[in-house]
């Protein structure tokens, strides 16, 4: 097998592994009720849809037939793992975790492909950008979690006070 079929052979795993991410990142969306992370992960879901179909634009230009054209994304097409997980892990940050972890898979892919330098200039050209683009949604990421952290810390901190005014409101009313 020459070398730029194998080069080929990990673009086909490389648009798998990225068409899983792009469910992920549908799934987690739906399941999450924050508002914030919710509108991030759907946006995080069509870049990784138009990562892939970059690719496959690319490959067929070269005359490539991808291995893959698309992912089943929804509750519907779930399997019974994905199930159990949604209704017992329904807390953001694990759903996040599972979207970077599926990120990180397609990260090493990429580098592997992009350093191996075989494949195309102008399927390249889509890869490293993608690349890049990845990294910097891990980094938008980041912010936004501690944005959330912060702003939950706030609520926490205002609840706090109204039950400590309400406590001091029904001290009043038993002592007259």
């Amino acid at each position: 097998m020459k070398h730029l079929d194998i080069s080929y052979e990990k673009l086909n795993d490389l648009l798998d592994e990225c068409f899983w991410a792009e469910r992920r990142y549908f799934n987690a969306a739906e399941d999450i009720q924050i508002t914030e992370y919710k509108r991030f992960l759907s946006h995080e879901s069509v870049n990784r849809n138009r990562y892939c179909h970059h690719i496959v634009e690319r490959m067929s230009q070269e005359g490539h037939t991808p291995s893959r054209l698309d992912v089943v994304k929804g509750h519907a097409n779930r399997d019974w793992l994905e199930v159990k997980a949604a209704l017992e892990n329904s807390k953001p940050k694990l759903l996040i975790n599972e979207c970077v972890v599926q990120d990180e898979v397609v990260l090493n892919l990429l580098k592997e492909i992009i350093d191996d330098g075989w494949l195309p200039v102008n399927i390249l050209e889509v890869l490293v950008p993608m690349e890049f683009q990845m990294k910097q949604s891990h980094i938008d990421l980041a912010s936004l979690m501690k944005k959330m952290k912060k702003k939950k810390r706030k609520e926490k901190k205002k609840k706090e006070k109204e039950e400590k005014k309400t406590e001091i409101i029904e001290l009043k009313k038993r002592s007259i």
